[in-house]
């Protein structure tokens, strides 16, 4: 996430309500909390294992209930009450057991977690929480104080920030909790996390990042485009528009009832697609037309069928997804723009595609990866100044770090002027 942007992304997180209103005090600074990962645990088989469907309802009801506070605490019994202290600030076990609570973590993915895997996923939490405790004394001594309004002013100012599109979208979301912009807004401005965070922000863009933004100029950028050109590499890519009859394939799950249904409605999408294919033989510039009235796809009514580009994968350029491999295999095999092919199968039913524009493989030009290289640059450089500043403040520091190895809690500090660990979660 480019430095700039930052408090653009404390506002976009309204959409998904999973960051700004429930985060670490660290997630509007740079570094982001560490992910406990939690969510790769799989459930135990049941007794409805044969029945895929059933099963994996279970299993997203079981992870989709989070822990209650007892549960945390009690899968955090390992922890002392202080975990750590810095200039005599305490960070306390309360501090991530709250921490996990906001994050919703799964009430069955917990309890099966082991427990040295839990040791040392709060120990990367514990190391962040200190780097934010150092941000949070750092952005006091500079002025800037946690506050309601801190959190109104940069939410304001973040928003205005969004495309439309993105604005509607968070409205929209919070529309489903009852909630406006605004009393979102005014409801996370009232939590002193956010507050911390709004503070952390202000100073990083005062003292880090308006700096570097003067110094990133057009020459640091080209050079980055010349040196990196494989990261702009565009590959070979069509753009096509298609016709679909639709029809769902045989699984050999399905019942016989289901099987002959299903062959059924494939023979008559056959035919379907067969009548299509003969009418733009005999009048190829019907093409638009059959696609408004025939295809099943949304696409065919919305732009005449037009899908957006893709390369020789199936890959979509935009990176939204990827196309069945059959299809973008037939489509591959056009030679030029204009032409069509022959009913081809698919997952999804019968297609007929036609190419509309063939572009071959280069390089995105400079002008439309400028933006985008330039707070790259910004946001590098601003990390690497903010590591270093923490690095040097922790070494003058008091901090202290309290031991919870497994044989023991061991109640007498440690002083540990090191660099937090980049987290690996």
């Amino acid at each position: 996430m480019n430095c700039k942007s930052m408090f653009v992304f404390f506002a976009a997180c309204a959409v998904s309500f999973s960051v700004v209103a429930q985060s670490s005090p660290s997630t509007l600074s740079l570094r982001g909390t560490p992910d406990l990962g939690l969510g790769a645990a799989t459930t135990p088989k049941t007794a409805t294992a044969g029945d895929e469907a059933a099963e994996a309802a279970i299993r997203r009801a079981l992870l989709s209930q989070p822990a209650s506070e007892d549960e945390v605490v009690k899968a955090l019994s390992f922890l002392p009450d202080v975990v750590a202290e810095v200039n005599g600030t305490k960070i306390t076990k309360k501090d991530i057991v709250d921490l996990l609570l906001s994050k919703k973590v799964s009430q069955q993915v917990l309890a099966l977690t082991p427990e040295s895997y839990l040791r040392t996923a709060m120990q990367q939490y514990i190391e962040q929480k200190i780097d934010t405790a150092i941000l949070k004394q750092k952005a006091k001594e500079a002025g800037f104080v946690p506050s309601e309004q801190l959190v109104k002013t940069h939410f304001d100012a973040s928003i205005k920030k969004l495309p439309a599109e993105q604005v509607d979208a968070v409205k929209a979301q919070l529309k489903e909790r009852g909630l406006s912009l605004e009393e979102y807004r005014d409801e996370i401005a009232k939590e002193d996390d956010i507050q911390g965070n709004a503070a952390i922000a202000a100073y990083e863009e005062k003292n880090f990042i308006e700096k570097t933004e003067k110094t990133v100029n057009d020459e640091a950028v080209e050079k980055f485009y010349r040196e990196n050109q494989q990261k702009f590499a565009v590959p070979e890519s069509i753009t096509v528009a298609h016709i679909l009859i639709q029809c769902e394939p045989v699984s050999a799950l399905d019942s016989k009832e289901e099987k002959e249904i299903k062959t059924k409605a494939d023979k008559l999408a056959k035919e379907q697609i067969d009548d299509i294919y003969a009418a733009l033989v005999k009048d190829p510039a019907s093409f638009d037309k059959l696609a408004q009235e025939k295809s099943n796809c949304p696409s065919g009514k919305r732009d005449n069928g037009k899908l957006p580009p893709f390369d020789k994968d199936g890959m979509l350029l935009d990176q939204s997804g990827m196309l069945d491999p059959d299809f973008a295999a037939a489509a591959f095999k056009l030679a030029k723009p204009g032409e069509f092919t022959k009913p081809v199968h698919s997952q999804f039913g019968y297609h007929i595609i036609k190419l509309l524009k063939q572009d071959p493989k280069g390089y995105m030009p400079l002008d439309k990866v400028k933006g985008e290289i330039h707070d790259f640059l910004v946001d590098k450089t601003v990390s690497e100044e903010i590591q270093a500043m923490l690095k040097a403040e922790r070494a003058k520091s008091n901090v202290k770090i309290y031991d919870f190895t497994p044989a023991k809690v061991d109640t007498k500090a440690t002083k540990n002027p090191g660099a937090a660990p980049t987290p690996v979660l």
